[in-house]
């Protein structure tokens, strides 16, 4: 008796010790989270923006994603609740999301919100710099160089227009060659965009056969289609130390196929500068890799270190011009199929009024835009519907500042929620909506709105905006003079969803182009 009373007492001072420990080292653990918290609190800056509750580690993920919906209209509709100056954390990031046409025109002419954030994957793939990566003050450089460019080589004035026009014919060649047929325009309009920027870059356009312009446009393709996942682990430091973790890779598909589009990107950007080094045709015009590389010499032969100019940089050059510069060009224009697939009254009145300006004996050219005001309004309502970029390109603050009397410590990233300035109801009525008359004043002429803001605003917007202008017009305009874009009769509906890469596009989608008479 005496021995089974001692075994209870022993068992019952066993259980006793045991929930003391776990009682202590909860205490313990929870001592030490407390600590944590306060002296995150206390370290704080303050007067920062406000927004909305943040998870620990995830910051404000599962708010954003777990409820469906596109990120950009999820974040537009907290707005009500915060404003227009927001804080959003996601894994080790603090952000600052800008609503407003007034707040993110007034920031990004500021010199300290001119830097780009950290892109930690690419820079580990392919050191270097460009346009959308950080440059530690050298964006001034690369910025200049390519304005250079683009001048000599005439864009932005009727100089270039010729260029354009000669890839807007073979357009139509390959538009015509489906008779009628149905077919998916995105492969056609990326291979006319993409030779522009191969004039610009390299100094001659390539046959749609070309092998190597072929791999291009696909590594570009896959790149900008897939590429959605990879900005996390660009922009966040958590995530980037975890993906640089030996084996990860393997067990993060995501994250391995983005680490494999970069590394196929810069491969293939690569060659293509090897091959335009070796040889030059006769009717090799000066290009952009020629200016940078001459720019390079004269400093080299002035004893002159020059950090935006050298040779990793320029492939960064190359590359954001392509999956940039092309890619959002060919997707606007995508958007203007569809949407005149799916408006033919509004196509009919641009078809007239072009056959009212330039007859059916010759195509628009861009001497006659000031006569086409109806058209230029309608490629401006294709813009703001079609907002390829929601979220606009990052940028990063350079040192503390204040945005809209909010305290913005240095490096913070700041970006600008372009979808919500477009689909403003403040701002535009039943901005839903596709009405091309947003852009025209009471006697019908061209009435530009300062709210659209396609090509970003201040300091660091597109510096190709006005090529893209000319594309758009041109490309659009010669294949509105030459067809009528139908809707295929196996489709039921036209679908204007779309889905995110680098650039918000439609889903793939069949059209009709019928000669017009």
């Amino acid at each position: 008796m005496c021995d089974i009373l001692w075994e209870l007492s022993k068992k019952f001072i066993m259980e006793i010790l045991s929930a003391l420990t776990v009682l202590d080292v909860r205490s313990l653990l929870l001592g030490i989270a407390v600590f944590l918290v306060v002296l995150w609190f206390l370290r704080r800056p303050r007067n920062l923006p406000p927004g909305p509750w943040s998870w620990p580690i995830l910051g404000n993920l599962p708010q954003l994603t777990w409820f469906g919906g596109e990120l950009h209209e999820n974040i537009s509709k907290l707005t009500a609740r915060y404003g227009n100056v927001m804080r959003i954390n996601l894994p080790g990031v603090c952000m600052v999301v800008l609503h407003g046409n007034d707040t993110v025109k007034e920031a990004f002419s500021r010199q300290q919100l001119s830097e780009r954030p950290p892109a930690y994957v690419t820079q580990v793939v392919a050191p270097g710099t460009g346009f959308f990566l950080p440059s530690d003050g050298k964006w001034t450089e690369l910025r200049r160089l390519s304005m250079t460019v683009l001048r000599k080589l005439g864009v932005g004035k009727s100089a270039f227009e010729q260029n354009i026009v000669t890839e807007a014919d073979i357009l139509i060649e390959e538009f015509k060659r489906h008779g009628g047929q149905a077919f998916d325009p995105k492969h056609a309009l990326g291979n006319a965009v993409s030779n522009i920027i191969c004039t610009v870059v390299f100094g001659r356009r390539f046959q749609y056969t070309d092998p190597a312009f072929e791999q291009l446009l696909k590594v570009v393709d896959v790149l900008v289609s897939q590429s959605g996942a990879g900005d996390m682990f660009e922009i966040s430091p958590v995530l980037n130390k975890l993906a640089m973790l030996p084996g990860v890779r393997t067990y993060v598909p995501s994250l391995r196929t983005y680490v494999a589009n970069v590394n196929n990107f810069y491969g293939h950007i690569n060659l293509l500068m090897k091959e335009h080094s070796k040889e030059k045709s006769a009717d090799h015009h000066e290009d952009l890799i020629d200016v940078f590389l001459s720019e390079r010499k004269i400093k080299e032969q002035q004893g002159v270190e020059n950090a935006a100019l050298q040779p990793e940089n320029l492939k960064h050059i190359v590359g954001d011009l392509f999956a940039a510069g092309s890619e959002t060009t060919a997707t606007t224009l995508r958007w203007g199929m569809l949407y005149m697939m799916a408006h033919p009254q509004i196509q009919a009145r641009v078809q007239k009024e072009l056959d009212d300006v330039t007859g059916r004996n010759r195509l628009p050219r861009i001497a006659d835009k000031s006569e086409l005001p109806y058209t230029e309004a309608v490629l401006c309502e294709i813009q703001r519907v079609g907002t390829i970029v929601p979220l606009g390109v990052a940028h990063a603050t350079t040192e503390d500042t204040a945005i809209a009397g909010y305290n913005i410590p240095k490096g913070t990233i700041i970006i600008p929620n372009i979808w919500h300035n477009h689909f403003d109801p403040l701002v535009w009525e039943e901005p839903e909506k596709f009405r091309p008359e947003r852009f025209l004043d009471g006697d019908g002429k061209f009435r530009p709105r300062e709210e659209l803001m396609p090509f970003g605003s201040g300091r660091r917007s597109c510096l190709g905006e006005h090529l893209a202008r000319m594309e758009l017009f041109v490309f659009f305009t010669y294949l509105l003079h030459h067809f009528t874009i139908k809707k295929p009769d196996h489709v039921p509906a036209v679908s204007f969803k779309g889905t995110n890469g680098v650039v918000w596009g439609p889903l793939n989608f069949d059209i009709c182009a019928s000669v017009r008479e």
